[in-house]
């Protein structure tokens, strides 16, 4: 029985881009055994992007699974939102700006057929503008960091797996997800697939440098244990000096007698002590913050406004 790919895009202000975006992806599938699921989820899009998307599946009606979310609640969580609609024996995600090429599907649906648990496409260059590379090259170079990818590993949004990392996934809960970390945590095997990457044709990226840092703080303190690293270290360091300064003061004084204690230095101890103390709080407060907030469920991942199967 052939496989089903299901094709997973989350949507927002594109509606220019759909219907090309739909019918090339429908067009690769044509000649192909493998049957095709594309599932697109707008995530609140301010734009006419859900009207688009509820023609094109009266268009086609056998291939396409929409939804839509309750609030805006970001690319990740609409991709978990697509996940949990999504029935394909392998899954993709990617782009609704066609910056990542229907076309280029096959190459990354091979690789899992081949036997990798995961397949993440690896660009020729990127044509993203300058913002969104310095902030995408930052998040991977941490997400590298936490999986120990070598250092010319690509992590992009266009990727394929199979369907039991991807159940897996949707397992996983938590209110700060981040799809690629998720995606890692659960494959045991993975590979980089090279893969044209496309200018936008339409509009411009809804990324910047402060939802880059953004991103970059959730991966940091979601899924590694870098900042607890660096409360630990700090504590070693202060530690350290506070060890070295009383041995120096004690030999000072064995040597050289005591005298009247200094302002300036008493004052300068106290500044550093109060300023690690005040880290590690700050740390700290960040962790339980995230901690209160799933577990009394104030922030959830997503909730479905309405969907159509």
């Amino acid at each position: 029985m052939p496989a089903t790919v299901s094709i997973v895009i989350p949507v927002y202000r594109s509606e220019e881009s759909l219907d090309a975006l739909v019918t090339r992806i429908l067009a690769v599938f044509e000649s192909r055994d493998d049957r095709v699921e594309i599932v697109l989820v707008d995530d609140l899009s301010p734009d006419g992007s859900w009207e688009k998307l509820k023609r094109l599946k009266e268009s086609h009606p056998e291939s396409l699974k929409i939804a839509r979310l309750l609030t805006n609640s970001g690319q990740h969580n609409a991709i978990l939102c697509g996940f949990s609609i999504a029935t394909g024996d392998i899954v993709v995600t990617m782009d609704d700006d066609l910056q990542n090429p229907p076309e280029e599907i096959p190459k990354l649906v091979s690789a899992v057929e081949s036997g990798f648990d995961l397949a993440i496409g690896a660009y020729d260059s990127k044509k993203h503008g300058r913002a969104r590379n310095a902030g995408g090259g930052l998040i991977d170079r941490i997400q590298r960091g936490i999986f120990h990818l070598p250092a010319d590993f690509q992590l992009t949004s266009f990727r394929a797996a199979k369907r039991v990392v991807v159940e897996h996934v949707c397992g996983m809960g938590g209110a700060f997800p981040y799809v690629t970390s998720m995606l890692l945590s659960n494959a045991s095997s993975y590979t980089n697939v090279p893969v044209r990457h496309d200018p936008r044709p339409f509009g411009r990226s809804n990324y910047n440098m402060r939802r880059s840092l953004s991103l970059a703080s959730n991966l940091i303190f979601s899924y590694s244990n870098y900042p607890v690293y660096a409360v630990a270290f700090a504590c070693a360091g202060a530690l350290l000096f506070s060890i070295l300064y009383g041995a120096f003061v004690l030999i000072r004084a064995s040597t050289q007698g005591t005298g009247i204690p200094g302002w300036a230095s008493t004052v300068v101890i106290l500044t550093f002590f109060n300023a690690v103390v005040l880290l590690c709080i700050l740390i700290f407060s960040i962790y339980l913050a995230r901690l209160s907030q799933q577990v009394t469920r104030s922030r959830v991942q997503y909730a479905v406004r309405e969907i159509h199967e």
